[in-house]
């Protein structure tokens, strides 16, 4: 069981009743997750009851236009039907007016049914309003008017659908009805409000006359949507920029940073090495030099214990290495001296002789100078 809100119109779109209802099995096949639900109290729509042809929808498409064409008094180009092969019953209103009517109801309404073609457990209904009546006979036709039209031809209309048994609805006490030989039962209303509340209440959707189909179909209102959640979207989209700058200007600033270094690899390389021309295999011609014997083994190892601290220490950039006499000189930025501490700490552990110098705070960072001997 799922639960849909049903809201009641009139014909200025003016809701005169909202009610939740719970929709069975049927219902909620036919109706899936569609919105809430509109009955509207209109004269635009019309019905017709046909012997449709036992054929395929594609040739029912094709016969039904002809048929309406015998009934409508205008071009059938500017009426929109549908129908329910069930029961032969077509449904009719101009283009003009569904468009009217799609555009004054609220957006969040995919369903559109007459009122008077709503089913209930009622087999046979008339409900008089105050100006307006509505007749539903074994749901196999409907019909909508004022209230003198209906009453004035109850009789024939009885008589051409062989009706035996009719209950009647009115908010009206001296109703006038003509003399009728079937089974009667009426109930009177103390006002619309209350009638429209019973009559919820005996609704059946399992085959709603949904006119919201075709091209009239709800479609995702994807500017209410925005509407309704701008806020979130804005704030989503707030942060997305922040992280997406802080993460253009980190990349920035460590291909800034890689640059540098590289420059001062090959400084430094020149400065030990004026004789030797930089290859851009640096790594392969510093092995040759090492296996010629012109670097001492335990610098190389040196940094590469610094490396290796480096890259197993979280938040740890490697910004600059110098080399001056017997020591190594080298910058690391951290997001704390904590950080920075604990950096110094593991180099000691792996058998450096590591000082801490001088410290700065660049930007959100921490920038701190070590030094390295003993190696």
């Amino acid at each position: 069981m799922s639960s849909k809100k049903i809201n009641f119109y009139d014909e200025n779109f003016k809701i005169i009743h909202s009610t939740d209802v719970e929709l069975g099995k049927k219902s909620t096949e036919l109706l899936g997750d569609k919105d809430d639900i509109a009955i509207l109290l209109s004269t635009d729509f019309s019905f017709y009851k046909f012997d449709l042809p036992k054929t395929s929808q594609r040739n029912l498409n094709k016969a039904i236009p002809f048929m309406l064409g015998e009934e409508l008094l205008g071009d059938i180009k500017d009426y929109f039907w549908i129908h329910d092969s069930s029961n032969g019953i077509v449904g009719t209103i101009e283009h003009e007016n569904i468009k009217s009517i799609k555009n004054n109801l609220k957006r969040d309404e995919s369903v559109l049914i007459p009122i008077q073609a709503l089913s209930s457990s009622k087999q046979n209904l008339l409900v008089i309003l105050q100006d307006k009546a509505f007749i539903s006979l074994k749901d196999n036709w409907f019909w909508l008017a004022d209230s003198k039209s209906i009453t004035n031809t109850l009789d024939l209309i009885i008589s051409r659908y062989e009706i035996n048994n009719l209950e009647v609805w009115s908010v009206k006490k001296d109703i006038q009805l003509p003399q009728l030989t079937i089974d009667l039962e009426t109930k009177t209303f103390s006002s619309e409000l209350e009638l429209l509340k019973s009559f919820a209440e005996i609704l059946n959707l399992h085959k709603p006359f949904n006119f919201f189909v075709k091209e009239y179909e709800k479609k995702i209102d994807w500017f209410s949507l925005f509407s309704r959640y701008k806020f979130y979207v804005y704030s989503a989209l707030g942060l997305f920029a922040i992280f997406f700058a802080s993460a253009i200007i980190q990349f920035s600033y460590l291909s800034i940073s890689n640059s540098l270094l590289k420059d001062k690899i090959m400084d430094t390389f020149k400065e030990k090495f004026p004789s030797e021309t930089l290859e851009s295999d640096l790594i392969s011609q510093v092995n040759g030099l090492i296996n010629q014997g012109q670097i001492d083994y335990s610098a190389l190892n040196a940094i590469s214990i610094i490396s290796d601290a480096v890259s197993s220490s979280e938040n740890i950039i490697l910004v600059s290495i110098g080399y001056e006499q017997t020591r190594f000189i080298i910058e690391v930025q951290t997001n704390s001296y904590d950080q920075l501490q604990d950096y110094v700490d593991l180099v000691n552990s792996l058998g450096l002789e590591v000082n801490l110098g001088a410290s700065r705070r660049v930007n959100n960072f921490i920038q701190g100078e070590i030094s390295i001997n003993g190696f």
